[in-house]
Formats: C-alpha cells, sequence, structure tokens
C-alpha cells in the first residue's frame, strides 16, 4: 500500500504536538529526540527536516502558543458586543498568560542559561499584545470609563509591569508575595486608566504563570 505523504505544516504541527505532549510527561530535559519521533512514528530524518534541535522545538512551541493567544485577544478586541471594561478583563485574565498545557516551555525559558531568550520572548508578547490592548483602552476612552491621555504608553507601560514584575522565572516570588502584588496592581491598574474598580484582584490572581 502506498504511503500517504503529509502536509508539510500538518506533520509540522504532528511532531509538535508530540513533543509537547512528552514535555509535559516527561521533562523537557528527559525527552530526547529519539522519544519524539518514535512516539509520532517517523524517522530521525523527518525530524530534522523540520527542526534543527530540540530546542528550535521549544521556540517553536512558545510562536505557537503566542500565535494562538493573540488570535484570542484579536477576537475579543474585535467583538462589538463587549465593553471596553469586559474586553479588558478577558484578555488579562485568558489572553495574557499562557495555558497550562504550555507551562513546561516557559519552564524551559526560565532556566538560568536562556536568560537571553526568555528576555527576547517576553519583549514579543509585550510587542504583540501592545496594540490590542491600544485599542481597548481608546474604546474605553470613547465610553467614557477611561481616563487617559496618551493609551499606547499607558498600555505599554502595564504589559511591561505585568510581564516583568510577576514573571516568577525572574524574580521568583513566594505564594505571599505574589499575592500582595496582585493587590497593589488592582489599584495600580484602576489609576493608570483613570476608573474606579476596574479591574478585580480575582481576575489578576489567575494571571500567576507569565509566559
Amino acid at each position: 500500500m502506498p504511503r500517504i505523504a503529509k502536509d508539510p505544516q500538518e506533520r509540522r504541527n504532528e511532531i509538535l504536538d508530540a513533543a509537547m505532549e512528552l514535555f509535559n510527561t516527561k521533562g523537557y530535559a528527559n525527552t530526547a529526540v529519539s522519544d519524539i519521533v518514535k512516539k509520532v512514528g517517523v524517522a530521525q530524518g523527518t525530524f530534522y527536516y523540520y527542526f534543527k534541535s530540540k530546542e528550535e522545538i521549544a521556540a517553536a512551541a512558545h510562536d505557537r502558543s503566542l500565535a494562538f493567544r493573540l488570535a484570542f485577544v484579536k477576537a475579543v478586541s474585535e467583538d462589538k458586543a463587549l465593553n471596553a471594561v469586559d474586553k479588558l478583563r478577558k484578555v488579562l485574565l485568558e489572553g495574557f498568560p499562557a495555558p497550562q498545557k504550555d507551562h513546561v516551555i516557559f519552564e524551559y525559558l526560565h532556566d538560568e542559561s536562556n536568560s537571553i531568550l526568555h528576555q527576547k520572548y517576553l519583549v514579543a508578547k509585550i510587542a504583540a499584545f501592545h496594540p490590542f490592548l491600544t485599542d481597548i483602552v481608546q474604546q474605553g476612552i470613547s465610553e467614557g470609563v477611561f481616563q487617559v491621555d496618551h493609551p499606547g504608553d499607558v498600555t505599554e507601560f502595564l504589559l511591561v509591569g505585568i510581564s516583568f514584575l510577576f514573571d516568577r522565572g525572574i524574580f521568583g516570588w513566594s505564594e505571599e508575595e505574589l499575592t500582595k502584588k496582585y493587590q497593589a496592581l488592582e489599584t495600580i491598574v484602576d489609576r493608570l486608566l483613570g476608573g474606579t474598580n476596574l479591574i478585580s484582584v480575582g481576575v489578576l490572581s489567575n494571571m500567576n504563570h507569565q509566559g
């Protein structure tokens, strides 16, 4: 029976999915390329056709995670049925934090040996989210719930603050320390946007794993 060739993007995603499953069950360090190709059922050469190394798999997983989250945030920002406050809550709660299944990749990035790569991805995430959050804040200004003179600067400041301050790979905060910072952030966000009780600690406390 002739072998059915898969679409290259489909095959790439298949390899990436298998790698992520193994990373989550065995750990990144304990997963070898041979484990990945065995799970997919392809030759080792097929892996190297799509990825140069296991490290490149991690980079691809990060990029895919960010792309999915950005697609969600774009949909939220363009949803005409939502007001600005609801959009901001959805973005901060559901779009900005990495989903649980992707946390293993961010643990890899948090390793000290990957500090430059970690910073690179933090900056890329901030730049990617910035225009969507700015659009939401501008909507809030139009709706009269945000009082901001420079929405682009404010959203950039907010994204940088959240990304770096709450990144466990950088500061290693305890749960108690994080809780106090979330409580402080509630007031800070409200003051930045010129509103009152716009964001709740319940929302912000769910952002406990940045990526």
